[in-house]
């Protein structure tokens, strides 16, 4: 029994020997000399250097940790590459897979979302062949032309949508040629005796809707978009109520054709108001919100088709293709997101690698080099000998010279092998990484071309129909601000609130009160916003981009990603708040109420989609847009995002705005626990406009972090006087807070803060001095003056 336990414990011993791994970087020479091996870390340059010594051990077990981390890292990589599929095999295995694709036997781009579709009303009850009186007519002498201006006067309706800006420009607009309208035609008709015919008719009757609408779509088959109009709008104010819908939806096509399809669906909407059973109207209507992106609402229009006409297959299939297009674009979307989160994780990967050869570059450069430690040794060991040591490590040593003995060694230690391992490593991961992003792009290309479908060569959407038609030059006035500053020539006064007093708070009420003062070190995010200095961002992703509030932007929808700047300024994103920004974060959530103001009901998603429209339209000034953007990602909570967008910001706004992106930066520097840096940029951002009470609020934040309560309480009073009810009352419940430890902490009055005294002071301590609140900067007023002289050259 005695052996077994004994057994038992040595197997144990044994079993926690073989566990335990270690490196010998010490050898006893033959003279009892302990010295570090050739290929250690601690062979240094200056041996007798301690600091060093003790450093490069850090630098080895920080090289260790990293590594570990870049093998997992790079694991999880492999694996999510390993599982995405390529845009062409989502695609090929949907469209011979998925039912409505197999239903659709066609692409949507494939479908002509501009097929002309009209009616004469022929076969409307109480039309008769004989009202059209084509009968009769001479055909000898020269071919007239239906001219519908000359035979009847119009200059207004209320009937014909003159508010509509392309009615009201109908002079300007352009059409193909509609041959496909002869098939509604009587079989063999020549085309110039079918105008001839209804010239003559018209003749006869001039107010006869009938032949008002026939010369509508004899002109529409001749692409005269301006005579079809003309001659439309006649036929919609003559026809009887029951047989208005045949004109409004010759009118409808006309729009349609003409390429402004949203005013179309208006017109259309109005025919199906008037006869809503006809199945022509709703066919009409849902190749319009079809071309527009609108899919759920064309797909509602065809449903309503193919309950009235149950063998309109023209419906039934662009319907199918729709859906398929639909599901194609959700698993494009999705691919497409997997892949970004790809990219940003090989960003990571290749970060740490950069890091891993930097840290592995600065061990070595103190280790001493092979030849001066042969040099140390010569006379100790042999050529032979030598090499024998080396055999195993990748190296190998001969004798050269003439004359002078010298050892030639070739020497690949184990940290340079894995050190070239690592740099092929980097070779294939930039290659990934280019795999990655063309895959995106291809996606990127495929969304746009499916979204565009036959309106690659002219404008499809309403939104870029009304970029288009305004043109870059349009939003000249835009590039700056269009209003006065929010804070305009405002000056910081004390006034007569409660916190203003000398002995505010009492020390009864902060101890009756409880307060939880410990929340006032909870991070708080920060974002100034552009507003703030007279730019209208509202109207930048609402009514300049074409598409107004209470709209729906078309679908699919893309964040507004920008694109990684080659270079940050390290001045204000320095690498290491790169580094503490890779991945998702928690998202800074308290900010989502700026976005959702731009547009009232919208989703987040819809918003960043409407940023990113106003950014390639080039609608606004570039660096407002940014903002928006890094706001965007932000509240997504991927700062590494926002702060790409932010170095754009920086780029190009100009000094006098440069406040913006510092206080953004500055926040997400307070957020990834960099406070000393965060402090650095708010003082520029305060330098450059003290009265803002966001970077005021900020600041307050930062130095009670710091433990200087008495400069936190100075700038959140500051914001409070700028603003009394900052963040709904929790600014003063913050500043109550701190007040109250102040006076907990000392145990007597606190001393009240004289904003005049301050402003009025020459001294700019900034925040070296961490006792103190930032000081206002000389000739503070005069330099507010040219600023304000300045924003009214905008005005």
């Amino acid at each position: 029994m005695a052996k077994i336990d004994f057994l038992k414990i040595f197997l144990t011993l044994f079993e926690v020997i073989l566990g335990i791994s270690a490196t010998t970087h010490w050898v006893v020479t033959e003279d009892g000399r302990i010295q570090s091996q050739l290929d250690s870390v601690f062979q240094l340059h200056q041996p007798y250097d301690l600091f060093t010594f003790l450093e490069q051990e850090g630098y080895r077990n920080a090289i260790s940790a990293l590594y570990r981390q870049m093998v997992t890292k790079k694991a999880a990589i492999d694996r999510q590459w390993a599982n995405l599929e390529s845009a062409t095999d989502v695609e090929s295995r949907l469209f011979s897979t998925d039912p409505d694709c197999l239903l659709a036997k066609k692409k949507l781009v494939d479908i002509d979302l501009y097929a002309s579709i009209v009616t004469n009303g022929s076969f409307r009850r109480g039309v008769a062949q004989k009202d059209y009186l084509l009968d009769g007519i001479p055909t000898d002498g020269k071919k007239k032309v239906p001219d519908c201006k000359k035979i009847f006067p119009l200059d207004f309706s209320l009937y014909t949508f003159e508010h509509l800006s392309a009615m009201r420009n109908r002079k300007n607009l352009t059409q193909h040629q509609e041959k496909g309208l002869i098939k509604y035609l009587p079989p063999g008709t020549d085309l110039n005796m079918f105008g001839h015919q209804i010239a003559h008719g018209l003749l006869r009757n001039n107010t006869s809707w009938l032949h008002l609408n026939l010369a509508a779509i004899y002109w529409r088959v001749q692409g005269d978009s301006y005579n079809a109009l003309e001659c439309g709008r006649r036929a919609i104010v003559t026809a009887p109520m029951r047989y208005r819908d045949i004109p409004l939806l010759t009118t409808g096509g006309i729009l349609h054709a003409a390429k402004h399809s949203g005013e179309a669906a208006i017109i259309l909407h109005a025919a199906i108001d008037y006869a809503p059973t006809q199945s022509h109207q709703h066919l009409a209507l849902g190749h319009v919100y079809a071309v527009l992106g609108d899919f759920n609402r064309s797909i509602a229009c065809y449903d309503n088709c193919l309950r009235l006409a149950p063998t309109m297959d023209q419906a039934r299939q662009t319907k199918h293709a729709i859906l398929c297009e639909k599901k194609l674009g959700n698993y494009l979307s999705s691919l497409y997101l997997h892949l970004q989160d790809l990219l940003t994780d090989l960003d990571a990967y290749l970060s740490q690698q950069e890091e891993w050869l930097n840290l592995e570059r600065r061990m070595v450069r103190v280790q001493a080099t092979q030849s001066s430690y042969v040099k140390a040794q010569s006379a100790t060991f042999q050529n032979d000998g030598l090499n024998s040591i080396l055999a195993n490590r990748g190296q190998s040593c001969m004798q050269r010279g003439d004359g002078d003995s010298v050892l030639s060694c070739d020497v690949a230690t184990g940290s340079q092998t894995l050190a070239h391992n690592l740099q092929m490593d980097i070779t294939v991961s930039l290659r990934l990484l280019k795999d990655v992003e063309s895959q995106a792009q291809k996606i990127n290309e495929h969304m746009i071309k499916s979204n565009s479908l036959h309106a690659n060569k002219h404008l499809v959407s309403h939104s870029s129909a009304y970029t288009l038609e305004r043109g870059p030059e349009s939003f000249t006035m835009f590039m700056g601000p269009t209003g006065r500053p929010k804070y305009y020539d405002h000056e910081i006064t004390v006034g007569t609130e409660e916190y203003e007093k000398e002995n505010w708070p009492e020390i009864s009420d902060c101890k009756r009160r409880s307060l939880l003062l410990s929340s006032s070190k909870q991070y708080v995010p920060v974002y100034l916003p552009p507003e703030n200095k007279g730019f209208a961002t509202q109207l930048f992703v609402t009514e300049l981009i074409g598409i107004n509030s209470g709209q729906e932007h078309s679908l699919p929808w893309y964040p507004p990603n920008c694109q990684t700047p080659k270079s940050f300024d390290q001045k204000y994103i320095p690498p290491a708040l790169l580094t503490a920004s890779f991945g998702n974060r928690l998202a800074d959530s308290s900010l989502s109420h700026i976005l959702n103001g731009l547009v009232k009901d919208a989703e987040i998603t819809e918003i960043g989609q409407r940023i990113l429209t106003a950014t390639k339209s080039k609608v606004a000034a570039p660096w407002v847009l940014s903002m928006l953007a890094s706001l965007y990602w932000r509240i997504a909570g991927k700062p590494k995002n926002a702060l790409d967008c932010l170095q754009l910001a920086l780029d190009t706004v100009p000094n006098k705005f440069k406040d913006v992106p510092l206080v953004s930066i500055a926040s997400i520097s307070h957020k990834a626990g960099l406070i000393d840096d965060a402090l650095k940029i708010v003082e520029e951002a305060w330098n450059t406009n003290s009265i803002e009470p966001h970077t005021n609020f900020l600041i307050g934040l930062l130095l009670h972090l710091k433990g200087n309560n008495t400069g936190a309480i100075y700038h959140l009073k500051q914001t409070l006087r700028v603003d009394p009810h900052w963040m709904d009352g929790e600014g003063l419940t913050m500043l109550r807070g701190l007040a109250c430890q102040e006076k907990l902490n000392n145990n007597q009055p606190a001393t009240s803060l004289s904003v005049t005294s301050r402003t009025t002071s020459n001294d700019q301590t900034g925040v070296k001095n961490r006792n103190e609140p930032i000081k206002q900067p000389s000739a503070d007023r005069s330099g507010l003056q040219r600023s304000v002289a300045a924003i009214m050259r905008y005005v």
